[in-house]
């Protein structure tokens, strides 16, 4: 949550600059932690809209960690998207991917959070649970279940 907040509060943060090409070639730091942040985000709200939001990118996650995707595996890009697409029945990451891979990016991040019913008002974020995707939002943020 933090991290999608953080997108909100600072929008220029992971969006390309004059002379960037894409998240696989891009030399700094910053644009890959955000433009991370922000890939991550695009694919959960994608596969949530995909399947009326009976999945998400956790569902993708725990396909790729279960077929044994973690930092000891030394596996292709495309290995892990296509696990991850599999389990949610979509091509989001691998579409994704090929969106930002090699090209700047920049979504309408203002358009974004008013669709999600995100707004930003003395510093904290608020919420508008009539917004198209609100029950998306809510969704991805809500408690994790434990059980």
């Amino acid at each position: 949550m933090r991290a999608r907040i953080c997108l909100l509060s600072r929008p220029a943060k992971g969006l390309p600059a004059a002379g960037d090409r894409g998240l696989d070639r891009t030399p700094t730091w910053g644009r890959t932690y955000w433009g991370g942040a922000l890939f991550f985000l695009l694919a959960d709200l994608r596969i949530r809209e995909q399947t009326a939001n009976r999945l998400g990118l956790q569902d993708a996650l725990r396909a790729i960690l279960n077929q044994g995707g973690n930092n000891e595996a030394n596996w292709e890009v495309r290995r892990t998207l296509e696990i991850g697409d599999a389990a949610t029945g979509t091509k989001v990451l691998a579409e994704l991917y090929d969106e930002m891979r090699a090209a700047p990016v920049s979504p309408d991040l203002a358009g974004l959070w008013q669709r999600l019913g995100v707004q930003m008002q003395s510093g904290q974020a608020r919420f508008d649970e009539r917004a198209p995707l609100a029950g998306i939002r809510r969704a991805i943020t809500a408690k994790p279940f434990s059980g």
